[in-house]
């Protein structure tokens, strides 16, 4: 909503309660004596329940007011707005012995007022105390160049829209004076020169990288001139480069040279060294890296874990002697964050790991970090599964933990301004990168309005802010496999939207899969040519791995309970076209499929003692454990055979009744896909990549013969994705991606980084 087009709105005065609401002031009073400021979009929010009391307002309608129309960053703050309004306003009654809710949530309808708001009218007088509904900045003494001006109290006035920005800095200014009308033109000039007048600069943004492949992780030297990223591109070694940003004309300097890979690195905070993962697959090895730049000497510090995607994560301490990395070791129930002590290595003295987070019973993972320049904090992107990750300030001394952001689903990246009470992070929504501001004090994000924004760095001493910029695009492929070689893949849905896990039926004729067009990942139906596309469900969350029964009547897939509540199975009906909640007693569940008569649900449960493949039933939701070893994913063919995959790869095959005993139908070596892969008569349909290339397969279960089907360039099939078949067209539907593009960027003057 935009403030000046509704400022008959935010004129008046009124009262909630015991709570009175200043909107040209963006201000609460509590009980006529304890003023509040408000972010500005939090007193819109207040002003259109009021205004529309005592209707029901839908959240969309107020998005849509306050925020503008299709606004991811929207649905969230409506969330943050409400939380911070219903907190402020339960104050108020508080203090007045009322416990009563202001603001009501009416489930899958929107919110609405309680309390009647009471307006005032707009030229009456104010409160007792005027002072009180205003946040002043006095000075009693205001001096030119050379001369004071004394008996002079000057009251400026700041809004909370108005605050940090040096054009309103001068809003409303009081002057207590003798009531002579002669001085008060020169105390008011005085007081206009004796404020340094400040030049609202424009945002300006800088590409520092533009090379083919991708620049990732960018690092930025504490004085701001260098800046180290890595560089990836197809069939190239990833190693680590810095570029002069003093001299943007040269080259980058190469620093590493080697076949493994380098991911994310941090400075030292006095400028001498980097540190780095750095991960070797063929060797199978995997270490942490200290860098001297100056002369590019390396030393090995201690091993990272060679499994998982996540061993890049490393930040060090603001005194330089503590290094905080991703790892895991054998006495923790999951991977975390442990810390190096570096002094050590400077008294040549071998390095350990120390874990910092928990070890036992958690119910989340640590990921990413960074200390907080006054060494007092650390901050950590905590994840509880797959659709809930969140930021989280703790305590370096005391592990006490406060948490920063809501509803969020993916961090990618965060670093901390020089103030010590902002965190610049990324997240992902839909697969689309968004970057934010957020303040520590009062937890709220404000966003950078920067789209594929992710892994921030900020130079503290100069003020900028470098950031990868990095889009990913994902669309539905088709293969055609009547022909002896399969020539080439055929676009079947390619748009300016992402599309993931599709599934084929041949009885309906019908594709369903994923699409983030509404700006989440709904599930979406489409003949297999692509048209009749039909938006099924609008649960405004983000679903994965939709499955169709065996009768083509319902559709299983999964989507989050809540935030930091699990992940649950729901399933979608075609008779009525509702969606219903798998009465399943897990928490936390994967890829679901159909068992042979369609009665039970099949799907990885994971729990602190195992993971392992269940059946759930739809009915009565009893359960039964069908393997016995870390499955991750599987198949039945039969009532009673089940396909599956594991983590030690392969595929494998056994009865379910029989508990112990399963056998390799391919080993590891050639089948090292756990979720790219389908079933259809006595055909397995498969994916597996290569050095240089990808490949999709066929392999005949009856002859246990493979046949090569279609060779496929790097990066063009999503190898976590689904592959579905089209008997009756001899034709395989996946999701291929697009090469991602990310390049490094700068921006500076922007209002949110001052």
């Amino acid at each position: 909503m935009d403030i000046n087009k509704n400022s008959k709105m935010l004129n008046n005065n009124f009262t909630i309660g015991q709570c009175q609401v200043t909107p040209s002031e963006f201000s609460i009073l509590i009980d006529g004596n304890e003023k509040k400021s408000l972010q500005p979009k939090f007193i819109e929010v207040l002003c259109y329940l009021a205004k529309h009391y005592p209707r029901i307002i839908p959240r969309d309608e107020l998005i849509d007011n306050i925020w503008g129309p299709n606004s991811y960053v929207g649905d969230k703050s409506l969330t943050n707005a409400i939380w911070h309004l219903r907190k402020s306003l339960k104050q108020a009654n508080d203090k007045a012995g009322e416990n009563d809710e202001v603001i009501e949530t009416i489930r899958k309808a929107g919110y609405r007022l309680l309390l009647e708001p009471q307006w005032q009218d707009e030229n009456s007088t104010n409160t007792k105390d005027e002072n009180t509904d205003k946040q002043t900045l006095s000075k009693s003494v205001i001096k030119d160049s050379s001369n004071e001006v004394s008996n002079v109290n000057v009251q400026i006035a700041v809004t909370g829209e108005e605050r940090g920005k040096p054009d309103y800095y001068i809003n409303k200014i009081r002057l207590n004076l003798f009531p002579s009308i002669i001085i008060l033109p020169l105390i008011a000039l005085i007081v206009f020169l004796s404020i340094p007048y400040i030049a609202n600069e424009p945002i300006k943004i800088t590409q520092i990288t533009q090379q083919l492949g991708s620049e990732l992780f960018p690092a930025v030297s504490p004085d701001g001139r260098y800046l180290v990223y890595s560089q990836v591109s197809n069939n190239q070694p990833t190693n680590l480069f810095m570029q002069d940003t003093l001299h943007p004309e040269l080259p980058a300097k190469q620093l590493t040279f080697d076949n493994a890979i380098e991911g994310h690195s941090v400075w030292s905070n006095d400028g001498q060294y980097l540190y780095f993962a750095r991960k070797d697959e063929i060797n199978n090895t995997c270490h942490y890296v200290q860098l001297k730049v100056s002369s590019q000497q390396e030393s090995f510090l201690t091993d990272c874990p060679i499994d998982g995607n996540y061993y890049y994560y490393v930040a060090i301490s603001a005194d330089d002697k503590t290094l905080a990395v991703y790892n895991q070791d054998s006495s923790a129930t999951k991977a975390g964050i442990y810390f190096i002590d570096l002094t050590v290595l400077k008294n040549n003295g071998k390095v350990n790991l120390v874990r910092f987070s928990c070890r036992k019973g958690c119910q989340y993972k640590d990921r990413d970090m960074a200390f907080s320049p006054d060494g007092k904090y650390i901050a950590v992107s905590r994840r509880f599964n797959r659709f809930s990750e969140n930021i989280y300030l703790v305590d370096l001394t005391t592990k006490t933990s406060v948490q920063l952001t809501y509803g969020e689903e993916d961090i990618v990246g965060l670093t901390w301004h020089s103030d010590s009470d902002k965190i610049i992070y990324g997240a992902v929504q839909a697969d689309v990168r968004h970057g934010f501001v957020l303040d520590i004090t009062n937890k709220t994000s404000q966003p950078l309005n920067l789209t594929g924004f992710s892994y921030p760095s900020f130079a503290k001493n100069s003020q900028q802010l470098y950031y990868q910029q990095r889009k990913e695009g994902s669309y539905l492929n088709s293969l055609q496999l009547n022909n002896s070689i399969a020539s080439s893949t055929f676009p079947v849905l390619k748009s300016n939207f992402n599309y993931n896990s599709p599934d084929y039926h041949a009885g309906n004729n019908l594709l369903i899969f994923g699409s983030n067009e509404s700006g989440f990942y709904e599930l979406w139906s489409a003949k297999p040519d692509g048209s009749k596309r039909k938006q099924l469900t609008n649960l405004k969350q983000n679903i994965r791995y939709p499955k169709w029964s065996h009768d083509g009547q319902q559709v299983a897939f999964l989507a989050p309970l809540g935030e930091n509540k699990g992940d649950k199975i729901y399933i979608y009906s075609l008779i009525d076209n509702k969606v219903s909640l798998l009465n399943s007693p897990f928490l936390r569940h994967n890829r679901p499929t159909w068992s042979f008569d369609d009665k039970k649900i099949i799907s990885a449960i994971y729990n602190e003692q195992h993971t392992d493949l269940y059946s759930i039933d739809i009915i009565n939701a009893e359960t039964k454990r069908l393997t016995f070893d870390n499955a991750r994913f599987g198949i039945m063919t039969s009532n009673d055979t089940l396909l599956y995959t594991k983590l030690k790869r392969g595929l494998w095959q056994k009865n379910i009744h029989d508990k112990q005993k399963s056998k390799r139908i391919i080993n590891d070596q050639g089948f090292k896909s756990l979720y790219a892969w389908t079933y259809n008569d006595g055909h397995l349909y498969y994916h597996t990549e290569f050095s240089d290339h990808q490949q999709l397969i066929t392999f005949d279960m009856n002859k246990g013969i493979n046949s090569p089907l279609a060779r496929l360039p790097l990066d063009s099939f999503d190898r976590s994705d689904s592959l579905t078949y089209l008997a009756e067209k001899q034709t395989l539907f996946f999701a291929s991606t697009t090469f991602p593009q990310a390049n490094i960027k700068r921006i500076e003057n922007s209002p949110l980084l001052k």
